[in-house]
């Protein structure tokens, strides 16, 4: 039986100090929930301590090919959207499960 790669995302970006609590609770509410009810196997958060705006955030797919249609999806736009109202300078790297 063939072993599928584990596919996690990982982004690291900056939140204003103004916009985190904002941005924490959209979070929350919508897109965390969103990405676990489409595909999404964990979504964690992360603030980096010695930076007052950085963060970094973790998602887990099952695959490669989980993830990239759990990010085609139509209704992912608005979600996307939502994140990128409160984050900038966004770096995203997807890496897989080696080991």
């Amino acid at each position: 039986m063939e072993k599928k790669e584990v596919a996690k995302v990982v982004f690291t970006y900056d939140v204003s100090i103004e916009k985190q609590k904002e941005y924490l609770k959209a979070t929350g509410e919508k897109i965390k929930p969103f990405w676990e009810c489409n595909g999404c196997q964990s979504y964690s958060v992360w603030k980096v301590s010695d930076n007052p705006t950085a963060f970094v955030k973790e998602m887990f797919f099952e695959d490669v090919t989980s993830m990239e249609k759990s990010i085609s999806l139509t209704e992912a736009k608005s979600i996307k959207e939502l994140f990128f109202s409160f984050a900038n300078n966004v770096s995203r790297k997807v890496c897989i499960k080696k080991i």
